[in-house]
């Protein structure tokens, strides 16, 4: 049982889970920063208020918590899209380097081959 646990815990998928756990953790004090110091005072210049969820609320609903929720939510959505976005686009071109490389390979193999 010692040695499934190891096998299992040692995979690669695993692994690669908790490095995506802590990169997320670390991305997202990125993207908080963003929002509250750059986003939000900027959205605040627009309507008038930097913080929805303290300001907007109707007979102690506080609505303007749900809408900072959702501004956040959006922020961070689309900050992690692009980051995906990017970071496929590398993979792609990664991959697309080595399929070239194993192409040129193979080629120069069949050359070799047909000399002798």
């Amino acid at each position: 049982m010692l040695q499934e646990f190891k096998d299992f815990a040692l995979k690669g998928n695993v692994l690669d889970l908790a490095v995506a756990v802590v990169m997320g953790a670390a991305f997202n004090k990125i993207v908080t920063a963003l929002v509250s110091y750059i986003i939000m005072p900027l959205i605040g210049l627009i309507f008038g208020t930097v913080d929805f969820a303290k300001s907007w609320s109707f007979m102690g609903i506080k609505y303007g918590m749900f809408v900072q929720s959702i501004i956040d939510f959006i922020i961070i959505a689309f900050a992690l899209f692009i980051f995906v976005k990017i970071a496929n686009t590398l993979i792609k071109q990664e991959e697309e380097e080595i399929e070239e490389n194993t192409v040129l390979l193979t080629e120069i193999r069949d050359l070799l081959r047909d000399k002798q």
